[in-house]
């Protein structure tokens, strides 16, 4: 890959600071109070896999307790709902809009003997448990290999499904609405709304999808795929709007609001904040695309928008003495870009596995009241005087 200069970057993020300068000249924007954001609770060696649309429930994963349970915690009492336990760790963990209801993607075996081990044959194993009263639904569906599915849940009984082949690259190649457990299709839509664009793979891999983020609400869907910003009404797979990031950048990280009212997108011309030339946030009105705001922040490391769209959480990692890496979540007005507080969710000491121990990310709940910081562990912090 070519490097590209200083002169070529400054050309890509001029049509940026071009809007940066208009909207200044129409005077600053009001800035909002800050929040005042205190620690709730803290999970050691649990790491959050989901959050209820309501906001009202947490899914952690014990990670440093064998066989990797799951449990569901109510918000603000913090009293135990559900705990279970599958064949192998967790992949995907997600609730129903109901919030009720709630999803368990892994790995099973469909003959004898453990997954990948002895005689069995590895499959995928589909739960949908019912919070309420404990029961499951389960279906467990064959692998294909270079094939793959990714389920998002939506209403109860109703899956998004993402169809992708790994060969010759990774591309995912259709959009699908499935009832459960039935698997019956509802409707199918291609993932791009334009021709991709073609790969030249280095080394027989080569990533062009990155960002993916749906509203607490299960009504809208929002990705990046090679240089397209795209958004989906999800009731119908119908395509809300579309954008083109500027050629040498991709949207990283992408997330939607609570109601889909805003989305934002983590945009750089590297994954790795390290590598970083150019960075910038930007957030988008959810129904129609129209540029809301860009902050000169890197969010690449995890980003989230507050349930009104309002505020707009960035993850970096900072300098902590002695090598250390801090993560840390800064919150910014997302009108003005004025930061508003920021939080510390752990100091990780130098070493080999620092730069996986460090990764962090952030989520606010649909209720408003609190922010999530999620890693090695997990803390919660109450969001107040919002």
């Amino acid at each position: 890959m070519t490097r590209s200069t200083r002169r070529e970057f400054a050309q890509v993020l001029a049509p940026l600071f071009t809007r940066l300068a208009a909207r200044g000249a129409a005077g600053p924007p009001p800035v909002r109070p800050k929040p005042d954001v205190s620690l709730a609770q803290e999970f050691p060696r649990s790491t959050v896999k989901a959050i209820s649309p309501d906001g009202k429930k947490l899914c952690l994963e014990d990670w440093g307790v064998p066989g990797y349970p799951l449990r569901v915690l109510e918000a603000e009492t913090w009293r135990q709902v559900y705990t279970g336990r599958f064949q192998s760790r967790a992949q995907g963990v997600g609730f129903f809009a109901d919030s009720q209801t709630l999803l368990v993607e892994a790995l099973a075996s469909s003959g004898n003997g453990v997954c990948g081990v002895g005689k069995g044959h590895c499959a995928h194993q589909k739960v949908v448990i019912d919070l309420r009263t404990d029961d499951r639904s389960e279906r467990v569906l064959a692998i294909d290999v270079g094939k793959g599915e990714t389920y998002w849940p939506l209403s109860p009984g109703v899956l998004l499904d993402a169809h992708f082949v790994t060969k010759p690259y990774w591309t995912t190649e259709t959009l699908a609405l499935v009832e459960f457990p039935g698997f019956r299709e509802l409707m199918r839509a291609p993932y791009a709304n334009i021709p991709r664009e073609p790969k030249h793979p280095k080394g027989g891999l080569e990533r062009s999808e990155f960002g993916f983020g749906i509203s607490d609400d299960r009504t809208t869907l929002a990705y990046s795929f090679d240089h397209t910003l795209l958004c989906r009404r999800a009731a119908d797979l119908r395509v809300l709007w579309s954008r083109q990031v500027e050629p040498g950048l991709n949207a990283y990280q992408v997330r939607v609001s609570a109601h889909g009212d805003r989305v934002a997108a983590a945009i750089a011309d590297s994954p790795f904040a390290y590598e970083q030339r150019a960075s910038y946030i930007s957030v988008y009105d959810g129904g129609t695309g129209a540029d809301i705001a860009h902050l000169p922040r890197s969010g690449i490391d995890g980003i989230a928008l507050s349930a009104d769209g309002d505020m707009i959480a960035a993850v970096t990692r900072e300098p902590g003495g002695k090598g250390a890496a801090v993560p840390t979540a800064h919150i910014y007005d997302v009108l003005s870009g004025q930061e508003l507080a920021s939080v510390t969710h752990d100091r990780i000491k130098n070493g080999r596995h620092q730069f996986l121990e460090a990764v962090c990310d952030v989520t606010f709940t649909s209720d408003g009241r609190y922010m999530v910081t999620s890693g090695m562990a997990t803390k919660v912090w109450k969001v107040g005087g919002v």
